[in-house]
């Protein structure tokens, strides 16, 4: 069914359509054309889709993931498309929204259109085609689901199934959904669905030539999902279209406009331009409405650390409203429980992602994720609000400094990478110091400002802070570069006896997470050689002790670049920014670790690296910045986002990732504005909207 534009709209409305057909007009000149095929030398590139309500992930024509609403729930099917034969999909992004269109050719010859997107009013994922010869998918359901009642209607061609995923579901690690979770599938036109005769909870789909459409509804709730679905099949595809597009591209106007702040001269500004629009979408896709965003399409949690990451990339874009969303979050969760971990689930009470020593680094993330907020909205008023968590944050640091060090938070990227070892996690940790010092003079700083504390509680933490601060260099820095770790802060405290965190024995496979057990989380308690182990691996002897080394971590060693840190005057950094520079324009690889013992660690990189060291060039003001700048666009994918890790400098471990792309695409956008001014910025206002 076709629906017309209603005959009258507010001025700013049509303007917005306007906008969304023009765009949609010249997408196909600017988008990237994301290419996959079917013969296994598909480049993995995820894209994301999603409305604040519901998220999927898609591979090309394929759904790795789907979230149906919450989006801390479990994923409910993946979907591939199959064939016998070659298969090459050329996949585009419209400008400035996530629908996504997918060009299918088998063996060569055109088979059809996909049209993918997730409605902006529903938990909705809608696929439509449009087909000159057959294609097939195969839907695996998640293992937990049942298929509760099926419709075929075959003469009117269309067709739901419902299913449930019970109380009890796995989402992630070992977290359950604590309800029944209901969902629907719908279609009509030239769609039909059969279940496979071969293996249990598969679904075969074919399309034959024509149009046909199938609707993934979510709820979460069975009257949810069966009223959701009604109010999907009655609004109809072209209507949902019309107000998907309208809805993203309210959501691209609020952008900065990057268009007129970023110089005519810029090297590679149409690519910087793209690459600002695929990430903003890819942000706001994997953002819950009001509230945290997915760490990539395996976390379906609110992670801390990655929530900084995300929120300094929204303020860099002009999303202020959706950074406020973020600590909205932190304060509706602490409100509920009186404390924070590593992540929490979104959407879901009761849900708490506890690594070791959750009490450091995380909270000073949110402290100083506070501040950016205030520092860039002006709003004190909500950061007053907030302040019994800010406060709380601030607090439970203290107890776990030894020798003025604070250990580390034990989800670090490059701890779970295996680039720092995890016998590491009780030693002092310069990254987790250095958050408490920077955090903490911001806080107090405006404690005092507005007299919130005694002077005598004021002092006495105004003296700890110093202390630590006084001390950072001598615990951390060896005069070249900072010290990731420093073993001797167990000379000031003995390393608690249980903590909850990974089994150490999880590198040469933990017995408990073998036999079923929780997937590498859970208690751990300390042997005679101060290595932590499940109860099931303890019982098979205690692991060697570790050797006492410090490492150096090129992005640690940048942190004080990162936060901007007064610790350090620019000059004494700069040095060890040319030496990280040297050895990437020496090998053409940025490696994390370059003394690692494994020549493949060796080759490794965390995905953020390329964003901190473009900051710290810029800061040191490094003659060769716009190198890093080159490179570090480069190294996005087809999708326009960066990975997780890069091995040799490609893509390794989760793809589709807002820690690592929001932090690499604010040290662009930084590398633009400031080192290719536009000539008549003043006389104008760059930072309206379009």
């Amino acid at each position: 069914m076709q629906h017309s534009l209603p005959a009258t709209l507010p001025w700013h409305r049509w303007g917005v359509v306007f906008f969304s057909l023009l765009v949609t007009l010249v997408a196909s000149l600017n988008a990237r054309e994301r290419i996959w095929r079917n013969d296994g030398s598909d480049s993995g590139a995820i894209h994301a889709l999603g409305n604040g309500k519901m998220c999927a992930y898609g591979q090309g024509p394929g759904i790795i993931k789907l979230y149906p609403g919450p989006l801390s729930a479990p994923s409910m099917f993946t979907l591939e498309l199959i064939s016998n034969h070659p298969i090459e999909t050329k996949s585009l992004r419209e400008e400035g929204t996530a629908v996504w269109k997918h060009q299918v050719s088998e063996e060569g010859t055109a088979v059809g259109q996909i049209l993918d997107f997730v409605d902006a009013e529903l938990p909705v994922l809608v696929r439509k085609m449009h087909l000159t010869n057959n294609i097939q998918y195969v839907l695996k359901l998640n293992p937990a689901v049942s298929v509760l009642d099926h419709k075929f209607e075959a003469a009117d061609r269309k067709g739901e199934i419902l299913l449930m995923a019970p109380a009890g579901t796995l989402i992630y690690q070992k977290y359950v959904y604590p309800r029944p979770l209901y969902f629907k599938i719908a279609w009509n036109g030239n769609v039909r669905i059969r279940e496979s005769e071969s293996t249990e909870n598969d679904f075969l789909i074919h399309c034959e030539p024509g149009k046909g459409e199938l609707f993934f509804v979510g709820g979460p709730t069975y009257e949810e999902t069966v009223t959701h679905t009604e109010q999907a099949l009655l609004a109809g595809t072209a209507k949902m279209l019309h107000r998907t597009r309208s809805w993203w591209m309210d959501f691209s106007a609020r952008r900065r406009n990057f268009e007129h702040l970023l110089a005519a001269d810029l090297p590679f500004k149409a690519e910087l331009l793209q690459t600002i629009d695929n990430c903003s979408v890819m942000l706001r896709a994997q953002q819950a409405n009001g509230g945290a965003c997915m760490a990539g399409y395996p976390y379906p949690l609110g992670y801390v650390r990655d929530q900084y990451g995300m929120s300094r990339g929204l303020l860099a874009l002009g999303y202020y409203p959706e950074a406020r969303w973020i600590m909205e979050f932190y304060w509706d969760t602490w409100r509920k429980t009186g404390e924070l971990h590593c992540a929490q689930g979104i959407g879901v009470d009761g849900i708490a992602h506890i690594h070791e020593n959750d009490e450091v680094e995380s909270t000073a993330y949110v402290i100083m994720q506070a501040f950016d907020l205030q520092q860039k909205t002006g709003d004190e008023q909500f950061t007053q609000s907030i302040f019994p968590m800010l406060q709380w944050c601030w607090e439970v640091q203290k107890k776990h400094l030894a020798g003025d060090m604070l250990p580390f938070n034990g989800d670090e990227t490059y701890v779970a990478g295996r680039i720092l070892p995890r016998s590491t996690l009780n030693d002092g940790s310069a990254e987790a110091t250095l958050l408490f010092v920077e955090s903490g003079e911001k806080l107090l700083d405006w404690i005092q400002e507005q007299k919130l504390w005694t002077k005598q509680r004021w002092k006495e933490n105004a003296e700890l802070l110093a202390r630590v601060r006084l001390r950072f260099r001598e615990n951390f820095w060896d005069g070249t570069t900072l010290l990731t770790n420093n073993p001797a802060r167990l000379n000031h405290t003995a390393p608690p006896r249980f903590r909850h965190g990974v089994c150490e024995r999880v590198g040469t496979d933990c017995v408990f997470r073998g036999r079923g057990g929780p997937a590498g989380i859970d208690w751990l308690e300390r042997d005679a050689n101060n290595r932590y182990q499940c109860p099931v691996c303890l019982a098979l002897g205690p692991l060697p002790a570790a050797e006492k080394r410090t490492y150096k971590l090129i992005s640690v060693s940048l942190t004080p670049l990162y936060f901007e840190s007064e610790i350090f005057e620019t000059k004494e950094l700069a040095p060890l920014v040319n030496h990280i520079y040297d050895q990437f324009h020496e090998t053409g690889i940025l490696t994390s670790r370059p003394r690692a013992e494994s020549v493949r660690e060796q080759r490794k990189s965390i995905g953020y690296d390329y964003g901190f060291i473009l900051h710290a060039m810029l800061k040191t003001q490094h003659e060769r910045t716009e190198e890093i700048y080159e490179k570090t666009l480069s190294m996005v994918d087809e999708t326009g986002a960066w990975s997780e890790y890069y091995l040799d400098g490609t893509p390794s471990g989760t793809r589709c990732r807002p820690w690592d792309s929001a932090i690499n695409l604010a040290a662009l956008i930084e590398f633009a504005v400031s080192t290719h001014p536009e000539p008549d910025r003043r006389s104008s206002n760059p930072d309206s909207a379009r």
